[in-house]
């Protein structure tokens, strides 16, 4: 190609566009809100957890540690729980692992029958028709308007009298009859339920237990599982009781050797024995709220979405 036909083409450059500011957004308002909830609840939960947290490293502590100011142990040891062991097979036939079987023997077997006997009985209140039901149930709550250290008295000396306190028969059978916490709570969910779906089942030729087992029992399972839960951790810790109507050391719960490990008026001693106990004591509660937290949750949410 030769000069005379080259044509030069003139360079062009493309112009960068000048970069455009974006306005910062504010913050919505909502969202410090949450931020402010959740930093309270965090600090809260702090709160709420340091008890536990100092309660297992004092249990890793020599006894002579439990006066000093740090939180971690200088010399960690397993003391306390050998300390425990021993004394508890000293004093007690079966030792801790007696008391625990005890306290599982008057826990799980009261709360499986006093769940299904209130259930039974919130859904008479609230689905059944008969004469004089207003009545019964306000006759029933108005029971709960009395103190237990007024009738615990009476109760001891009926019990003795029937000779229930060689065993754990004067805590087990009474609870055997329901709960009117229970039934309460439980009859304002069975009230929630529309009327259709009960009328439905009974035109299907479902009878009262069949509509109560299979129909209305499953859309109360949340709140019954709730009360479980309460129920089982109230029976569980239950102290009075079992101080009052178990006279027998081999029968003693778990809240009953606690107390009587510290049996020297709280002598520094023995506080690392007596905290090993509490938390071996706390476990299964801890493991049956860990299982059924979904439980209680859908319970909360039920309510709220029923009120």
């Amino acid at each position: 190609m030769s000069e005379e036909t080259m044509t030069v083409v003139p360079e062009t450059t493309e112009e960068i566009p000048a970069p455009v500011k974006r306005e910062k957004k504010p913050i919505p308002p909502h969202l410090i809100g949450n931020i402010i909830i959740t930093v309270v609840l965090a600090l809260g939960s702090v709160v709420m957890l340091f008890p536990f947290l100092w309660m297992l490293l004092a249990t890793l502590k020599p006894w002579n540690e439990l006066a000093t100011s740090h939180i971690f142990p200088r010399e960690w040891t397993l003391y306390s729980f050998s300390d425990m062991w021993t004394w508890c097979n000293k004093n007690m036939q079966g030792g801790i692992i007696r008391g625990f079987f005890n306290s599982v023997l008057t826990t799980v077997p009261v709360v499986l029958v006093q769940i299904v006997v209130s259930a039974f009985a919130a859904y008479a209140f609230a689905k059944l028709q008969f004469k004089g039901k207003n009545i019964v149930f306000l006759l029933m709550l108005g029971t709960m308007m009395i103190p237990f250290s007024v009738i615990m008295l009476p109760q001891a000396w009926l019990f003795g009298a029937m000779k229930l306190t060689r065993g754990p028969l004067a805590i087990i059978i009474p609870k055997f009859f329901g709960s009117i916490t229970t039934v309460f709570f439980l009859r304002q969910f069975f009230y929630s339920i529309p009327d259709s779906i009960s009328e439905a089942a009974r035109l299907d030729g479902a009878g009262y237990t069949r509509t109560f087992l299979s129909v209305l029992l499953p859309l109360v399972m949340p709140a019954l599982a709730t009360q479980g839960i309460l129920s089982f951790i109230g029976n569980w810790n239950d102290f009075l009781g079992p101080l009052l109507f178990v006279r027998s050391r081999d029968w003693y719960t778990l809240p009953l050797l606690v107390n009587r490990l510290n049996n020297g008026g709280g002598s520094l001693e023995q506080v690392p024995r007596t905290l090993a106990a509490s938390l071996i004591s706390l476990v299964p509660i801890i493991v049956v709220f860990a299982v059924f937290q979904k439980k209680i949750i859908g319970s909360i949410v039920f309510s709220a979405v029923k009120g």
